[in-house]
């Protein structure tokens, strides 16, 4: 068995004990799976050109900071569609919850970003999660285009 190819097989295994066979799957839901990796990809990109501000702030200008701020208003919903999209497009179980955690997660970042004046400490935590959240968007977008690309029309 090739390297990786177990681990496909148990997610595609995955998918068929939640939503039956891989023929029972109707269009519409094989549509809105695409979309929620379309979503998937601009999450992973945007979290990535967030950690990018944040390393021009500290590394080149602190005015970066600002650039940093206001970029995580644009995309902060997405974890929201996601999750949205993940029941309605009938994905694994394990990538709901995937998608649950990152949904928490940017809510802990926000609180995290505000907290300094109260606790530094936690405050400090604000840069793990956000490469937890990188983490995580990779492996939900691996995960559901490997679902994706497993349901052709």
């Amino acid at each position: 068995m090739k390297q990786g190819e177990g681990h496909g097989k148990d997610m595609k295994q995955e998918d068929q004990a939640s939503t039956g066979s891989a023929e029972e799957l109707t269009r519409g839901v094989r549509i809105i799976r695409w979309v929620f990796v379309c979503f998937a990809t601009i999450f992973t990109v945007c979290i990535t050109i967030q950690i990018f501000f944040a390393g021009l702030a500290v590394f080149v200008s602190p005015t970066d900071w600002m650039r940093h701020m206001m970029f995580a208003h644009w995309f902060s919903a997405l974890p929201l569609i996601m999750l949205i999209l993940s029941f309605v497009g009938r994905l694994p179980r394990k990538i709901r919850l995937q998608s649950l955690g990152v949904f928490g997660l940017m809510y802990a970042v926000y609180f995290t970003a505000n907290i300094t004046a109260i606790s530094p400490l936690a405050a400090a935590v604000h840069p793990v999660i956000g490469v937890w959240l990188f983490c995580m968007s990779i492996t939900i977008l691996t995960q559901t285009a490997r679902l994706a690309f497993n349901n052709p029309d």
